[in-house]
């Protein structure tokens, strides 16, 4: 298993007229989060791995709001990853506010996903090679 934590602060433009983070923008949270776990833990890029020729698209996002995020908050959202990639990658999320009540969990699943052909694919051995270290 691997966990990762990444801050975020909440943004004016990300909130509704009442200083509340609105709906969509969680999605966003769990890419940059996802992006900042993806790199700790193989070592890699998105834009490396593209240029390797895999790609790594959204097949499934869940999200359940528990409590509101509100403006200029500091978030930590905790990326976890807990089996071995295979030709897809399950990623869940714990977002705290800074009274570090759990305000959001979420879930995502990417596919491996060859360039050119456009089909799944089995992840690049050299991503797999320093993800392994974790499970």
């Amino acid at each position: 298993m691997f966990t990762y934590e990444t801050k975020v602060k909440v943004r004016y433009a990300e909130t509704d007229q009442m200083g509340v983070v609105y709906h969509g923008n969680y999605a966003q949270y769990y890419e940059i989060a996802r992006t900042e776990c993806f790199e700790a833990c193989s070592g890699m890029t998105y834009a490396s791995m593209e240029a390797d020729g895999v790609m790594l698209p959204i097949l499934e996002l869940q999200s359940k709001y528990l409590k509101p995020a509100l403006y200029n908050q500091v978030l930590t959202i905790k990326s976890i990853v807990k089996e071995l990639p295979t030709v897809r990658l399950h990623v869940e999320y714990q977002i705290y506010n800074e009274a570090n009540e759990l305000i959001n969990i979420g879930k995502t699943t990417l596919v491996f996903v060859d360039k050119h052909t456009r089909r799944p694919c089995q992840p690049p051995e050299n991503f797999m090679k320093n993800v392994r270290q974790y499970f």
